[in-house]
């Protein structure tokens, strides 16, 4: 089946960040074009949109949001956030959070652990406006929408959400942006259930 070969896949990745120290982060977004600085630290979590890059000591790592599970999750992949997407005048930008102290601390230690928490996202059955005849199967799909990462300082998530403006404790989730969250109340208050994923 291609979704279990996808997710033996996605583990592996994902495990490929245990023991490895996280020397640098950079943030991913859409090129910022306004006079305004970009505001992306909201103290207990941050918002990097497009991806993060992680520098490690064997080499760089990216969490970014896909649709490889439909319809979006987070995912692993051993190489930088620049590797898949265009840059040009109007391209994504990306800007260093390493020195920030949510990171600075998580420098010292290797990664301990990664877990992902798996939602079941179900779709259909799909009927046509016009008639209502059924043209699609009811069907559900297990989708990786956070991922932790366990340091010996605290863990970290890294959320496939969109936080819903002005109401920025309200965060949709899956969606096609990451947050980068350091608290547990945080991710208890974007909806994940207090158990092993969230307690620290």
């Amino acid at each position: 089946m291609a979704e279990t070969g996808a997710r033996d896949s996605y583990e592996r990745r994902g495990a490929e960040l245990v023991g490895r120290r996280v020397l640098d982060v950079v943030y991913w977004d859409v090129r910022n074009l306004s006079d305004e600085p970009r505001t992306w630290d909201h103290g207990d979590w941050h918002h990097a949109v497009l991806g993060v890059d992680l520098a490690t000591d064997a080499g760089p790592f990216c969490v970014e949001w896909t649709d490889t599970f439909y319809p979006y999750g987070v995912e692993v992949f051993p190489r930088p956030v620049l590797d898949a997407r265009r840059l040009g005048p109007g391209g994504p930008e990306g800007w260093s959070v390493g020195s920030h102290p949510h990171w600075r601390t998580r420098a010292a230690t290797p990664v301990e652990s990664v877990t992902t928490f798996w939602e079941t996202i179900t779709v259909g059955p799909a009927h046509r406006l016009v008639d209502g005849v059924g043209v699609g199967d009811r069907q559900s799909h297990q989708v990786p929408v956070a991922l932790r990462l366990d340091f010996a300082v605290g863990p970290v998530w890294l959320v496939a959400g969109m936080p819903m403006w002005p109401d920025a404790d309200t965060v949709l989730v899956p969606a096609d942006e990451i947050l980068v969250v350091f608290d547990r109340i945080r991710m208890l208050r974007i909806g994940f259930p207090d158990e092993a994923f969230v307690a620290p």
